[in-house]
């Protein structure tokens, strides 16, 4: 849980960032296009990718903007599909990558940015918990990051809770909600205006839930696999590295004459 000397910024900016870093040395992002479906080569191995029509009307005519969906082949397909990717579920059951690994679990985090009283603002402050208000049955923590953008005294706060849990009058919405009520957390927000919000699904099984991560023709990455640091809560960095791994190797895979090219 070491943090000090790290820097908090904000994963869409970064994201942002990124983006046109890739598109100055000609990279082409399709941005609010999702892949539909997986294509094959007659051997079976990954092809590359479909996605889906846009501009289709609710009785399933064409609209104005209709346009077609595209096929995008690739040499290699790399899956970064985030937790739970309905194309990832395909691949696990076609080339059986979770044999040789335990079941995957999940947990739902929900989480808030608020304005706060400069006053009650401590910039690079980070806070984990565990445990309260959830019972003894149920696992979960929260993460709390005091952040000045802008001249702005942000905080981000959020609570993780396992979507194994056996109580079924419990709301993790709610159980968020009366986290933010015990005194030294009430303290910070109180004066406070919440600005955004939102929930994801979370990998939860740990190293030994990661499957097999390469097929032919293709492999997986960051969430898609697992990565997730289930007690750090962070896996923007491993998604990173992950990907990053998968591109020096297959990169000198494809540096390789032809024949050396071996699917596996």
């Amino acid at each position: 849980m070491y943090n000090h000397g790290n820097h908090i910024v904000s994963l869409g900016k970064l994201v942002t960032w990124l983006g046109q870093q890739a598109e100055s040395i000609g990279v082409e992002l399709y941005p609010a296009t999702a892949a539909s479906e997986i294509l094959f080569h007659d051997d079976g191995s990954i092809k590359g990718l479909g996605t889906n029509d846009v501009g289709i009307a609710k009785d399933g005519s064409p609209k104005s903007s209709f346009a077609r969906g595209m096929e995008l082949h690739a040499k290699c397909t790399i899956f970064a599909e985030g937790c739970h990717g309905h194309l990832s579920k395909q691949l696990y059951k076609r080339f059986n990558l979770r044999k040789d690994s335990t079941p995957q679990t999940y947990g739902i985090g929900l989480k808030e940015i608020w304005e706060v009283d400069k006053r009650k603002h401590q910039p690079g402050l980070i806070v984990h918990t565990a445990g309260w208000p959830l019972d003894m049955n149920t696992y979960g923590g929260s993460f709390m990051y005091h952040v000045l953008d802008n001249d702005q005294p942000l905080v981000h706060v959020g609570y993780v809770i396992g979507l194994n849990y056996e109580n079924p009058y419990l709301n993790p919405y709610q159980e968020f909600q009366r986290f933010k009520t015990h005194p030294k957390i009430r303290s910070i927000f109180e004066n406070g205006k919440r600005i955004s919000y939102g929930a994801r699904a979370l990998n939860e099984g740990g190293f030994q839930a990661i499957p097999k991560l390469s097929f032919p023709g293709g492999c997986l990455i960051g969430c898609s696999s697992g990565f997730l640091n289930t007690p750090k809560i962070k896996g923007a960095h491993t998604a990173m590295k992950s990907g990053m791994i998968a591109a020096e190797s297959i990169f000198k895979l494809l540096s390789k004459p032809a024949k050396e090219h071996k699917r596996k």
